[in-house]
C-alpha cells in the first residue's frame, strides 16, 4: 500500500466499508443468501480494511510522536510550524472552562501543561500546573527571533496600544521592550550569570613586532534571578459556561496587557539604572543631539536606535525644532511616529524622575538591556474564592528578570535626585 496521508487513508477505509455493504445489499435485493463469491469478496474487503487500520494507527502514532518531539525541542525546521498548528487546535476558553468546573485539561492543553512542567523544573521555578503554556510554544508564535524581538517596528503606533489576538497567540503578544528590539532570553535557569559591558572596546594598532597592550575591553557579569510577575481577572460563572471569544478576550486583553506592562517597567528601569542624575541633560534640541552624539561615540549603530519617552518628555519636546533647521523633532507623518528620525514611542511604563528632567531613553535596546524568562506562562483558575458572588478568578504568572547590558548603548533622560 502506498504511503498515504491520514485523510486519504480514512477515505479509502470508508470506501472499503461501503463496498462490503453493497455486497450485502445486492443479495438482499435479489432475495437470496450470500453465496461463496459474496463471502470471498467480503473477506477480501475486510482484509483490506484491517490493513488500512494498521496504517492509520501507525500514522496517528507518528503524529503524536512528532508533537512530543516538537514540544521537547527535538524537531527540526518544521517544529515551529507544527507548534503553530497545535496552538490553533488549542481551545483556550474551553480549557479554562473545564478547570472552572473542576475538570482536568485534555488534548493539546494537557500536552502543553506537561511540557511546561518540565520547563519549570529545569528553570528551577514553580508552577501550579493547572494550565500552563510552555515557553517553546510561545516563542514559536512570536514570529522572528525570541518572541519576535524587534517585530512591529515598521507599522507600530507611536503610543502603546492593545494587541489582542486569539487563543495562545494572544498570550505571546510582545511587550513594548520587545517591539523596540530589546534582547530577550528564554529557557533560563535560576540565578544565571550573563556578561555585561563595563567599558566599550578600544582598538589598538602597532607596527610589526610591537604589542597592542593599549587595547582594552572591560567585560563584567550580572545575575538574572527569577521573580514572579502576575495579573488576574474575575469573571462570572455564567460567562465561563458560555466560553468562547468573550472569555479569551478577558484573559488576553486584560491580564496579558497588565502582565506585559509590569515586564516593560522591569526592563526599562533596569536600563535607566539607579545612579542619581543619570544622563539628566536638558531636554531641548541641543540635549537631544548630545544624546545622539553620545550613542555614536559609544559605537552604537544609529540605524538601530529607538526613542522611548514618558508623557512629560513628550510634552516637552513635542514643539521643539531641531537646531539649524525648521524641521520639528517629532515627525507625525505615517503610521509610525519618529523623533529625530528614530522610531518613537510614548509610554507610562518608565519610572518618573524626581527632578525637573522627564524620563526618556534613546537606545539600541538589543545592546542596552535584556529581559529574561524562566519557563512559560502559568494560568491558574480558582472557582472557589468568590463563591458567594458566583465569580471565578483567573490569574496568570510569569517568572522574569531584567538587566542592563551596555551603559553606552543607552542615553537616559532621567533624574533620581529630588
Amino acid at each position: 500500500m502506498t504511503d498515504l496521508p491520514i485523510k486519504d487513508l480514512q477515505a479509502l477505509r470508508a470506501q472499503y466499508v461501503e463496498q462490503r455493504e453493497d455486497v450485502k445489499k445486492a443479495a438482499e435485493l435479489e432475495e437470496r443468501d450470500l453465496n461463496d463469491t459474496d463471502v470471498a469478496e467480503m473477506e477480501r474487503l475486510a482484509k483490506e480494511i484491517r490493513k488500512v487500520d494498521v496504517q492509520l494507527k501507525v500514522k496517528r502514532e507518528d503524529a503524536k510522536i512528532a508533537e512530543s518531539a516538537v514540544l521537547a525541542g527535538e524537531a527540526g525546521r518544521g517544529g515551529a510550524h507544527e507548534l503553530r498548528n497545535m496552538s490553533k487546535r488549542f481551545d483556550l476558553a474551553g480549557a479554562v472552562r473545564d478547570l472552572a468546573q473542576g475538570k482536568r485539561v485534555t488534548g493539546v492543553a494537557a500536552e502543553y501543561t506537561e511540557e511546561a512542567g518540565r520547563e519549570a523544573r529545569a528553570a528551577g521555578v514553580s508552577v501550579k500546573g493547572q494550565l500552563t503554556i510552555p515557553e517553546v510554544a510561545m516563542r514559536a508564535l512570536g514570529g522572528a527571533g525570541e518572541f519576535g524581538a524587534g517585530s512591529g517596528l515598521t507599522n507600530s503606533p507611536a503610543f502603546v496600544g492593545e494587541q489582542v489576538a486569539a487563543g495562545v497567540a494572544a498570550l505571546a503578544n510582545p511587550t513594548l521592550f520587545q517591539q523596540v528590539g530589546g534582547r530577550v532570553l528564554t529557557g533560563l535557569t535560576s540565578n544565571v550569570s550573563i556578561p555585561v559591558v563595563g567599558t566599550a572596546a578600544s582598538i589598538a594598532s602597532a607596527n610589526e613586532g610591537a604589542d597592542v597592550s593599549n587595547a582594552s575591553n572591560a567585560i563584567g557579569k550580572t545575575a538574572l534571578s527569577p521573580t514572579r510577575y502576575g495579573a488576574f481577572v474575575t469573571v462570572t460563572e455564567q460567562l465561563m459556561m458560555q466560553g468562547g471569544p468573550a472569555v479569551e478576550q478577558l484573559i488576553t486583553q486584560d491580564m496579558v496587557t497588565q502582565l506585559n506592562r509590569e515586564l516593560d517597567k522591569l526592563a526599562f528601569d533596569a536600563i535607566i539604572g539607579t545612579a542619581d542624575g543619570d544622563d539628566a541633560t536638558a531636554v531641548d534640541a541641543a540635549g537631544l543631539l548630545a544624546a545622539e552624539a553620545s550613542l555614536a561615540g559609544a559605537g552604537v549603530n544609529l540605524n538601530n536606535v529607538r526613542f522611548v519617552a514618558d508623557s512629560r518628555m513628550h510634552e516637552d519636546i513635542a514643539g521643539l525644532a531641531l537646531v539649524g533647521s525648521i524641521e520639528s523633532v517629532i515627525n507625525r507623518d505615517g503610521a509610525q511616529f519618529r523623533a529625530m528620525g528614530y522610531p518613537y514611542f510614548v509610554t507610562d511604563l518608565m519610572t518618573a524622575g524626581q527632578g525637573a528632567t522627564p524620563t526618556g531613553i534613546m537606545a539600541d535596546f538589543n545592546m542596552a538591556g535584556v529581559l529574561g524568562f524562566f519557563g512559560g506562562l502559568d494560568i491558574v483558575v480558582n472557582p472557589y474564592t468568590l463563591d458567594l458572588s458566583h465569580q471565578v478568578r483567573i490569574s496568570i504568572h510569569r517568572y522574569a528578570a531584567a538587566a542592563a547590558l551596555h551603559a553606552g548603548a543607552a542615553y537616559t533622560f532621567h533624574d533620581n535626585a529630588a
